[in-house]
């Protein structure tokens, strides 16, 4: 079964191609002298400039000089550690954390700034845009430090926040996230998005820097109440957010300049349609469930494994052999100090719920490559994995009261290490039942 699985696995990150996305996008007509996306045209009256933020830069950006080449008169690369590549022509790599940001990720803020305000009137932006860009690129505003937004990123992210939630926040603290970058551009920007939101919510990919924003603080000021994070964000952020819910500081921006245009490009649902494509040429019978997964891992290992059980004991809503597959991206409250991920917990819960039945194969991984602070994607389980766990003297639910699912799967070499993949159109989630 698990060879089945890797093909499908396989197959969904192929489809996953930033650099083909683009292309299938992104036109030149010489004649015309245009930029050309669907039904709209964009006249070259000055110079193109190109702007690349996120994990999928390196073959986005490989995709737009494919098409404009020397059009390109500059650009920059905003990528994390680890990310390398070459690339042709006047283009600047910059390197920052992610998803935690540092000093780099406010001087590469800084840089990106100076750079879309340098434009002038007649020129266009080509600005490529993929998950992680929101730790890459961090400028706070003014009465706020960089160490303050360190601090908040990473209780925010410990707490099961949503992203939308955590977008909301960051969007409020920048000087150039949530329609802020559009705003200070007298160019035009075409944007183009590797989506790593579910739903595909233009202003929450990235914080969306050049899309108006729909959150305002007072949004902020509730979703710090929702999980108990007023009193511990620092004290200059609860001044801001105060301001700003009482109007003596401006709002994000609510609208955009009709000259700006965003287009999302490649997303979530294509993995996951390509999965059920690959699964059906195998010989099984397919169920996609959903692209909208959301909610703490081990609590929706829990809803999958009772779906996986009805198929596998009462051929409802599918029969066997299937593959059941969804796609989102689930969250983890952190009460251990282990090591994990969210794919990787939600996989050792799987696991402890179907112990003991044979014919189920599960995998979850990051369409990244990484999940959570970890080398893996994610991990398998199937119906001996507590069994062969205990054999090795391991306590399936001490590592998941733990957080700890990645030492683990690392154990049982169960874990799914594929590297990263310059892509994130968040995680995927394959059942096979036989």
């Amino acid at each position: 079964m698990r060879e089945i699985l890797w093909e499908i696995i396989k197959s969904s990150l192929e489809s996953a191609n930033p650099k083909l996305a683009v292309k299938n996008y992104l036109f030149y007509d010489k004649d015309e002298r245009k930029v050309k996306i669907e039904d709209r045209e964009f006249e070259i009256k000055g110079d193109i400039y190109l702007l690349s933020v996120g994990k999928a830069s390196f073959p986005m950006t490989e995709g737009a000089l494919e098409v404009l080449g020397d059009l390109i008169k500059k650009g920059y690369l905003v990528v994390p550690y680890g990310y390398e590549g070459k690339l042709e022509g006047n283009i600047e790599i910059l390197h920052s954390s992610h998803p935690i940001p540092d000093e780099n990720s406010e001087r590469s803020a800084q840089v990106v700034l100076n750079f879309v305000e340098s434009l002038k009137e007649n020129d266009i932006l080509i600005f490529l845009l993929s998950g992680g860009g929101s730790a890459l690129l961090s400028l706070p505003r003014e009465g706020i430090t960089l160490q303050d937004k360190i601090e908040i990123t990473k209780l925010l992210l410990s707490c099961s926040a949503r992203i939308q939630e955590i977008n909301a926040v960051r969007k409020h603290l920048s000087k150039i996230k949530g329609g802020q970058l559009a705003e200070k551009c007298k160019g035009t920007i075409i944007t183009l998005v590797v989506s790593d939101v579910l739903g595909n919510q233009l202003d929450s990919i990235a914080s969306g820097p050049t899309v108006p924003d729909s959150t305002t603080y007072k949004d902020v000021f509730t979703i710090l109440k929702k999980y108990d994070l007023w009193e511990k964000v620092p004290e200059k952020v609860r001044e801001l957010i105060n301001k700003g819910i009482l109007g003596e500081i401006p709002e994000t921006p609510k609208f955009i300049s009709e000259r700006h245009f965003t287009k999302v490009v490649l997303s979530n649902r294509i993995c996951l349609e390509k999965a059920m494509e690959k699964a059906k040429d195998l010989g099984l019978n397919t169920l996609l469930l959903t692209g909208f997964l959301e909610g703490e891992a081990r609590e929706v290992a829990k809803v999958i494994a009772g779906i996986v059980k009805e198929i596998k004991f009462f051929k409802n809503p599918v029969s066997p052999p299937c593959a059941l597959i969804l796609g989102g991206e689930t969250t983890v409250t952190l009460r251990g100090n282990g090591l994990g991920g969210r794919n990787q917990e939600l996989v050792l819960s799987f696991a402890i719920e179907i112990q003991g039945i044979d014919g189920l194969l599960l995998a979850s991984f990051a369409t990244d490559g990484r999940d959570g602070p970890t080398d893996s994607a994610g991990a398998f389980a199937d119906g001996n994995t507590v069994k062969r766990a205990e054999n090795f003297g391991m306590d399936p639910i001490s590592y998941l009261l733990n957080n700890d699912s990645y030492h683990f799967f690392e154990k049982l070499n169960d874990l799914i290490k594929i590297g990263p993949t310059h892509t994130n159109v968040n995680d995927i989630v394959i059942a096979l039942i036989k």
